[in-house]
């Protein structure tokens, strides 16, 4: 049962219309078969039996459809709000379903199944409708926890690590309503710990492990200190040892380069994500496992569950580690709302409290469960602070006091509707939301989905809760625009091609006078370079005039200068070669034949006025003459320029078959489309689809002077070059795939592939992982030398490096990208180490550490990888 997509469900709209209520539909003047009777319709007694069956049949079939539907909703819904009544509802759907379970048991099954892995927030509910439902029926008991276990066990097969972590969340539930044993968990904690014991375990899968441990105890620790402290201490103790050793070590792979802020500019400390979670453990053993924002059902009925029968569970085997494996990490602590000195609010968990982890944990996975539906993720998003006991949200506090009050019949008094911090600290869901979003969307290298699926669940939530959400949001907004100048490049770049995209949803409407000191900053400045990305966005999204008129006056200096279009060398009369263009472009115009173009070309070439040119001095002429001709007549649109390349594709290729050929028509492009960054991304890709240029011809151009003295505070630069590489990265993909494709034909039998054709592909991968290895080695060449000369000369005229916004700008483009493209990296690493990041003999310099550093957390955060949760 998948739940989060919308349920049109059957019912109303009026008969079934294709429906034969009849058993056989006739015509009023069809007198056949009629049974020797004669004359007329049949009357209902006169009806086949085996209409009348097929019709009984549907009608029950009906009824059990209703009643399967009827009990997977009582099942989804129960706990949806932590109310007095929580136990009588539980009692009593406890009772339906064993009533309904021998009818109904796969419906019943499946219903809690997708409630388990789907409705973290409501573990202790599913937990405790087991213990009851196992001491009405040990046999229903025992059932649902091997369907629990089946699933653990293939999720540990799958490496789907949530729901590893809810499993094991619900089995620290079945602990506390008596259907297994403390014992039982503890043996499957230890069976998971021991991969500490591996002798060349990674630091990524270790942690992955330990991890899933300590997200369990805080709902079952104490029920398991108390029953069995000596095995509970046992696990603790394990899970101590690797947390100092862990420690001991060079640390964790990649942390550093994976932080958000700076830490130099940071109010607050970035904890990496298990540190954090054992210290938030250790805080709780401190507490005497007292967690006091969950609840406890199970509680209620201790005299019921007391007196039934507990379950074995088997044994579960951690999955062999190979090099496909991904490993879960969560995300740095990352925080937007708190006070002077990093100091934490009253509006939110202290963060190294254990609530702290629930709160945040369960929103999480309600974030990345429900990302096939953002209308649903919206609702559950603010369903989660329901489920916790009374008052632990503001919201959940107030609207208890009403609920109260209405039950009454009297009004509730401005006094009672003010959260009471004896009942609980009143959170505000509104920015422990916005935190999670944007951890989520900041998360480094990469988030778990596309950027686009966030900014449509932030438009949805401000769209669904009006009253309360968009102040927290846009105080979140300001806040992150205020630290800009300590964000990751990365972060920045997600941050304002999300803010573009939430303006366009609500008429690009803001208070831009909040920013106007803005306007007098340098306009390589963070948050410049924030408030010219954003409106250039804006553009794309919308068009010029309409920001221009939504922009106050003195901020429309962040604006282009002129509307998106494109720049025509050779468009004004004055131009020398003005009629010699408009000529190649008439005949463009008027699609006449590659031959005649050619000749066309080649008359030009030989024309007296080029004689002072050199023989490549003219090749070059007539290039840039016919890729600019190119270019204006399809101006127009995307599709206009691609139907004038593919007519004259040939005539392209021919002219860029050497590299400087390519880099030369790449710079042209990009000289033609400067006023339009967009088209220029997209003709360049189409470009490379149709083999025109080359992936280092775009790489050098990335790292051209004109380009990297005057363009690399522009994130379309950035853009281009990730583009290019992605499809570098993409073409090696896909021929492996076809590699494993054709090897399992060939070794089939009877063989559908022959040998030659493995040959082939196998022939075609060498090539372009050869290529993509050359891509990188001239990636890193370039940029390093870049770098090298823009710190001499910065050093060279007296300047802190570090103060320099063109260092700051290349330098963590340079970690950008190294972190992006971790895997080829390391796989290249030997290789770059030996030709980029070695000592110049000659010379006798090196790379400045500042660089070699970050090549090196580079290639560490591969060994020990660790990705997004599946």
């Amino acid at each position: 049962m998948d739940y989060r997509r919308n349920n049109q469900g059957a019912g109303g709209g009026g008969p079934d219309r294709n429906r034969n209520y009849g058993g056989r539909q006739h015509e009023r003047n069809d007198r056949t078969d009629r049974g020797g009777r004669g004359g007329g319709f049949r009357r209902p007694y006169d009806r086949p039996r085996h209409d009348q069956r097929d019709r009984e049949q549907e009608r029950v079939q009906d009824e059990v459809n209703d009643i399967e539907k009827r009990l997977g909703g009582l099942i989804i819904r129960v706990g949806d709000k932590i109310t007095p009544t929580l136990e009588t509802n539980l009692n009593t759907l406890a009772g339906i379903l064993d009533n309904d379970y021998a009818k109904h048991s796969a419906t019943i099954l499946k219903s809690l199944k997708a409630c388990i892995l789907e409705l973290p927030m409501k573990s202790a509910i599913y937990g405790t409708l087991t213990g009851l439902l196992n001491a009405k029926n040990v046999q229903t008991g025992g059932t649902i926890v091997t369907m629990a276990s089946d699933l653990l066990q293939e999720s540990l097969l799958k490496y789907q690590w949530r729901n590893v972590k809810l499993l094991l969340r619900f089995f620290g539930e079945l602990v506390n309503s008596n259907v297994i044993l403390p014992t039982t968990l503890l043996n499957v904690m230890d069976q998971l710990l021991s991969v500490l014991e591996e002798e060349t375990v990674l630091r990524a899968r270790a942690d992955c492990a330990v991890f899933c441990v300590l997200a369990t105890l805080p709902w079952c620790a104490a029920d398991m200190r108390d029953r069995n402290p000596h095995d509970f201490e046992k696990i603790l103790g394990r899970v101590e040892d690797y947390m100092m050793a862990r420690e001991d070590g060079e640390g964790v792979e990649g942390f550093e380069i994976i932080k958000v802020f700076k830490d130099s500019q940071c109010p607050y400390a970035q904890e990496e994500s298990l540190t954090l979670l054992w210290k938030q453990i250790q805080n709780l053993q401190k507490d005497d496992w007292d967690v006091t924002i969950l609840i406890k059902p199970s509680q209620a009925f201790d005299a019921a569950l007391g007196m039934a029968s507990q379950h074995e569970l088997p044994a579960f085997t951690f999955p062999p580690h190979t090099d496909s494996v991904s490993y879960y990490a969560q995300a740095p602590l990352f925080r937007i709302f708190y006070g002077d000195d990093g100091e934490h609010t009253n509006s939110l968990p202290d963060p190294y409290s254990i609530s702290h982890f629930i709160v945040r944990d369960n929103l999480t996975d309600v974030l990345c469960l429900f990302e096939i539906n953002r209308k649903e993720c919206a609702k559950y998003l603010f369903m989660v602070q329901y489920s916790y006991v009374i008052g632990t949200f503001a919201d959940s506090a107030l609207s208890a006091t009403a609920a109260a009050a209405a039950a009454a019949g009297t009004a509730p008094k401005p006094e009672d509707m003010e959260t009471d911090s004896s009942t609980g600290p009143g959170w505000a869901v509104d920015q422990l939301l916005a935190e999670v979003i944007f951890t989520e969307m900041f998360k480094l290298p990469k988030p778990e989905f596309k950027p686009v699926y966030y900014a449509s669940l932030l438009v949805e939530v401000c769209k669904s809760f009006p009253d309360s959400f968009p102040t927290a949001l846009a105080e979140a907004i300001k806040r992150l625009y205020d630290r800009l100048p300590s964000m990751d490049v990365e972060c920045a770049h997600r941050f304002w091609t999300w803010f573009s995209h939430h303006l366009s949803n609500f008429g690009y409407l803001w208070n831009w006078s909040e920013w106007s000191a803005v306007l007098e900053l340098p306009l390589d400045h963070a948050q410049c370079i924030f408030i010219r990305e954003t409106l250039e966005k804006t553009i794309r999204l919308s068009y010029f005039e309409r920001i221009k008129e939504a922009l106050p006056q003195e901020f429309q200096k962040f604006m282009p200068s002129e509307a998106p279009g494109p720049t025509w060398k050779f468009e004004s009369p004055e131009h020398p070669y003005h009629a010699m263009a408009s000529a190649v472009l008439n005949s463009l115009r008027a699609k006449n034949s590659i031959e005649q173009i050619e000749q066309t070309l080649d008359s030009m070439k030989n024309a007296p006025r080029l004689e002072s040119l050199t023989p490549l001095e003219r090749d070059d002429f007539i290039r840039e003459l016919f890729t600019e001709c190119v270019l204006m007549l399809g101006s127009k649109s995307f599709s206009h320029v691609l139907n004038v390349i593919e007519r004259y594709l040939m005539i392209l290729q021919k002219m860029n078959s050497t590299p400087e050929a390519r880099l030369h028509t790449v710079k042209i492009v990009a000289q033609f489309w400067r006023s339009n960054t967009q088209f220029l991304g997209i003709l360049l890709d189409k470009m490379l689809n149709y083999r025109v240029v080359d992936a280092i011809a775009i790489v050098k151009w990335v790292f051209e002077p004109e380009v990297w003295q005057n363009e690399w505070h522009r994130s379309f630069v950035w853009d281009i070059l990730k583009n290019t590489l992605n499809k570098v990265i993409s073409r090696v993909a896909q021929v492996k795939d076809k590699l494993i494709e054709v090897r399992k034909e060939f070794e089939s039998d009877p063989p559908t592939k022959t040998e030659e054709v493995v040959i082939a592909v196998e022939n075609t991968l060498s090539i372009v992982t050869r290529e993509q290895k050359e891509v990188f080695l001239t990636l890193y060449q370039r940029f390093v030398g870049v770098l090298q000369s823009r710190l001499k000369e910065i050093e060279g005229a007296g300047q802190n490096a570090e103060e320099n916004r063109s260092w700051e700008i290349g330098l963590s483009w340079f970690l950008e990208l190294g972190r992006r493209y971790s895997k080829e990296v390391a796989t290249f690493s030997g290789t770059l180490e030996a030709i980029v990041f070695s000592t110049n003999n000659e010379t006798g310099e090196g790379v400045d550490p500042r660089i070699t550093s970050i090549f090196q957390e580079i290639c560490r955060m591969e060994i020990g990888r660790s990705v997004e949760m599946n």
